[in-house]
């Protein structure tokens, strides 16, 4: 407190000289000194005090000057006039279906999907990073592609899995 009382009436004229106002320069000290104080054992002399805490009220409010120049005016004309990019609501809940149902696919079936439909990644290129062979990876996918297609149209005939379910169904039609 020493150190800062004899500076002190002549530093709030410096913050309110940079500054322009009142209540900023206030704003612009109470930073400054904040810092200063914070880093006060990195000061080697003393009679450099005025100086570094000048230098640092200067550099505060060069970096307030530069946030500024990201600011703008507000104007509601111009507002309205911008076109709105956000999705639908009807979308956001079709997005968050299909995640949904992707996730109740086994793994390596909705990777494969995700990989393909999503990614873009061709199917040699997805046999590279899951392993096996290309029709095991041609079979995951258009099994993943039967079962969204189930889940999203109830009334599509159930893709079955094994063929135990494939002669019980025969058996079933035969009676």
């Amino acid at each position: 407190m020493e150190l800062y009382t004899p500076v002190h009436v002549g530093f709030l004229k410096y913050c309110r000289a940079l500054t322009g106002n009142h209540e900023d320069a206030l704003d612009l000290a109470g930073e400054s000194i904040l810092v200063v104080l914070k880093n006060l054992d990195k000061l080697r002399k003393q009679d450099s005090f005025k100086s570094y805490l000048f230098g640092v009220a200067r550099r505060l409010r060069l970096h307030d000057y530069r946030r500024i120049r990201f600011r703008g005016v507000f104007d509601q004309k111009m507002a309205e006039m911008l076109p709105d990019r956000s999705s639908l609501p009807d979308a956001d809940y079709d997005v968050k279906l299909i995640y949904s149902l992707l996730d109740r696919l086994p793994t390596k079936q909705r990777e494969t999907f995700v990989l393909f439909e999503l990614s873009g990644f061709s199917l040699e290129e997805i046999r590279q990073l899951q392993g096996g062979t290309l029709s095991a990876v041609k079979m995951r996918l258009q099994r993943g592609r039967e079962q969204l297609r189930h889940w999203l149209k109830p009334s599509v005939e159930k893709p079955q899995t094994s063929r135990l379910g494939q002669q019980e169904r025969r058996r079933a039609n035969e009676d």
